[in-house]
C-alpha cells in the first residue's frame, strides 16, 4: 500500500470565485465533489450577491488581501485553498496577511497558489522599464512565491505559462472595429481558463501527497503560436479575414480610446507593449507539457475548438462594430 497520501480537505474556499477561474472551480466542485464545503471568497461586497445566486447553498463571503479580518474569516475551518491575485496586487501586503491568517486557522491542509512566471525568470534581467511599475506580476509573484515558501505552509504553485484564451474576449487585444488582434509579436503556449479551475480541483482532491510543495506550469500542451497565427486560426473559424497589428500606431488605436472611455487604465499604454517585449525577449523558454492533460485525463482545449465555441459570440462582435 502507497503511503505516498495526504488528507483530502472537506472544506475548501475559492479566493476569486467569481472570476473565469474560480468560478469553474467552484462549479465543478458542485457537481463532482458535492460533500465538500465550499467556502466562495471574493474582495468585493457587490460580488457577494451574484456568487449566492449563482451557487445556491455555497457559503460566500468578502475575503481582501488588505484586511487581515477580512482573511480570517474567510479561511477559517478551510482545509483547502485555491488562491490567486489580480495584477497590481502588492504581493508582500497580501500574502504576508493571508499567511498569518492560515496560521491562526490552523486546519491547512493543501493550498494552490497561482503565479505567472517565465521559465527561469532573474529578477536582475528584468527591464528597468518593468520594475519602476512595481505592481507587475514579473516582479510581483517572485514575492509571493518567498512569502510562501518561507511560510512552509502545505502549497502547490500553479505557474500560468500560457496566455488566457478568453484573452481574446477583452477589450483591446482583439479590435472588432478593425478586424485584427493587436499586440508585441511574440510566440506564447495557450490555455483555457476553465480547465485550471478543474486542474485546481482535481489536485486538491488528490490523496498523492507529492503534490505538495511543486511548481507545476501550466499549458495545453499543443498551442505555441505567434500571435500572427493566432489570427489566421480566427480568421478561418469565423471565415472572414482578421488582421494582425504589431505597430505602436495600431496598439494606440486600439487601446486608446479604451482609456479614455475609462475602460482600461492609463499606465497600460506604457507598461503592456513593455511586457510583452520582454516576453518576445524570452519566448525561448517556454515548452509544451502534459500536466494538464495528464490531470485532466483528457486532451485539453486547443485554441481552434475554444474559438470554435466562441464563434458566435466573436461574430457579434463583428457586426456591432462594423
Amino acid at each position: 500500500m502507497s503511503t505516498n497520501r495526504k488528507k483530502i480537505p472537506k472544506t475548501i474556499g475559492i479566493f476569486g470565485a467569481s472570476g473565469h477561474i474560480g468560478g469553474p472551480m467552484a462549479s465543478w466542485l458542485r457537481y463532482h465533489a458535492p460533500q465538500v464545503r465550499l467556502r466562495l471568497i471574493t474582495s468585493r461586497k457587490d460580488g457577494i450577491a451574484g456568487l449566492r445566486a449563482r451557487f445556491p447553498g455555497c457559503d460566500v463571503t468578502v475575503g481582501d488581501y488588505r484586511d487581515p479580518a477580512s482573511l480570517v474569516r474567510a479561511v477559517a475551518d478551510m482545509e483547502g485553498l485555491f488562491v490567486i491575485t489580480t495584477s497590481g496586487t502588492d504581493e508582500a501586503e497580501a500574502m504576508g496577511n493571508l499567511v498569518s491568517a492560515i496560521r491562526q486557522a490552523g486546519c491547512l491542509v493543501h493550498m494552490i497558489r497561482t503565479v505567472g512566471e517565465l521559465p527561469g525568470a532573474n529578477l536582475r534581467r528584468i527591464p528597468d522599464g518593468l520594475t519602476a511599475f512595481r505592481l507587475g506580476i514579473e516582479t510581483q509573484h517572485p514575492i509571493a512565491r518567498r512569502i510562501i515558501d518561507e511560510s512552509d505552509l502545505p502549497n502547490t504553485y500553479f505557474n500560468i505559462g500560457a496566455s488566457f484564451m478568453d484573452n481574446l474576449l477583452r477589450p483591446g487585444f482583439f479590435d472588432p472595429r478593425q478586424r485584427k488582434i493587436v499586440s508585441v509579436e511574440h510566440r506564447v503556449p495557450y490555455i483555457d481558463t476553465r480547465e485550471i479551475g478543474e486542474a485546481a480541483a482535481r489536485v486538491l482532491l488528490d490523496p498523492d501527497h507529492r503534490h505538495l510543495y511543486q511548481f507545476h506550469t501550466l499549458n495545453n500542451g499543443q498551442d505555441y503560436l505567434f500571435y500572427r497565427d493566432v489570427a489566421q486560426t480566427m480568421s478561418d473559424v469565423l471565415m472572414t479575414r482578421i488582421g494582425f497589428d504589431d505597430s505602436e500606431e495600431g496598439f494606440a488605436a486600439a487601446y486608446g480610446p479604451l482609456v479614455a472611455q475609462g475602460i482600461l487604465p492609463e499606465l497600460i499604454l506604457d507598461f503592456l507593449p513593455m511586457y510583452h517585449r520582454y516576453e518576445e525577449e524570452n519566448q525561448v523558454g517556454w515548452s509544451l507539457n502534459d500536466f494538464l492533460e495528464r490531470t485532466l485525463g483528457r486532451t485539453p482545449t486547443t485554441l481552434r475548438s475554444w474559438l470554435m465555441e466562441h464563434r458566435e459570440l466573436f461574430e457579434q462582435r463583428l457586426r456591432m462594430a462594423a
